[in-house]
């Protein structure tokens, strides 16, 4: 099971340099209506939440770690304009309720922490908890970007307003599983200079672009739009690079234009 128990601060140092809040909340807010209802699954420290709510929208964050849910919450937006937003502990593909949503969305890989029968229940789920007109944004690792990014051993330095944060990260493959497997040490330094240290991994599996759609065809989903980044560009030529599948209802009417 992946384990990322360190503080959540130190993950908002990190997030930076790799995520465009911006642009992922201008994408996301596409599909929603005013006063929209958003679930996210793998919220993290409530980055994509809290900019939704900022305009009006509310939601719903499910995460698998007790740190970063425990940051999200604390940091939740308490202005008299901003969505109201509630932060679940727990696996993605445990999670069960009977609300409704404008758009379900998981970003930064975090499908891929899931076997593919896990997915597959997820889906299923989603398919139920999407509101008429609902749309599911999925921003999923896929084999050729894996490939084109595979580095046996990194060194990465994040650096925060009073925080630097050192990424010791090791990459290694399971060829009969089709699983990359991430081991990190993270190494924190903050303004006092106290140095913690954290030690966490994560298994991916390793997807196709044919076999997404083929499992959101399988769950009762149809893939409206395919983007290569947040900002609607299209696909990468290369392998390095996101892919973004937006989808809908099989046979839903689609009410919010993309």
């Amino acid at each position: 099971m992946s384990s990322f128990e360190y503080p959540g601060e130190y993950y908002e140092v990190i997030r930076k340099d790799f995520r465009d809040v911006a642009g992922e909340t201008e994408f996301l807010a596409s599909y929603l209506p005013p006063g929209g209802r958003v679930l996210d699954i793998g919220s993290g420290t409530g980055t994509n939440l809290r900019a939704l709510a900022a305009l009006g929208h509310s939601g719903v964050g499910v995460d698998q770690s007790s740190d970063f849910t425990a940051y999200a919450r604390a940091a939740a937006p308490a202005g008299p304009a901003d969505g109201v937003v509630e932060y679940v502990h727990g696996r993605a593909e445990e999670y069960v309720t009977d609300q409704r949503f404008d758009l379900v969305y998981s970003l930064f890989s975090t499908l891929n922490q899931l076997d593919r029968a896990g997915l597959r229940q997820l889906l299923t789920g989603v398919r139920g908890w999407l509101a008429p007109g609902g749309h599911l944004v999925i921003d999923i690792g896929h084999l050729l970007n894996f490939v084109d990014g595979y580095q046996p051993n990194i060194i990465a330095h994040h650096q925060g307003d009073d925080l630097l944060v050192t990424r010791l990260a090791r990459q290694s493959v399971h060829a009969h599983r089709a699983v990359w497997r991430n081991e990190e040490t993270i190494i924190a330094r903050d303004g006092a200079g106290k140095v913690s240290m954290f030690a966490n991994f994560f298994d991916q599996t390793v997807f196709t672009a044919p076999e997404v759609r083929d499992l959101l065809a399988d769950t009762g989903f149809e893939v409206v739009a395919e983007y290569g980044g947040f900002r609607k560009e299209p696909g990468p030529r290369i392998g390095r690079g996101p892919l973004l599948f937006v989808a809908r209802a099989a046979g839903a009417v689609q009410e919010v234009a993309a």
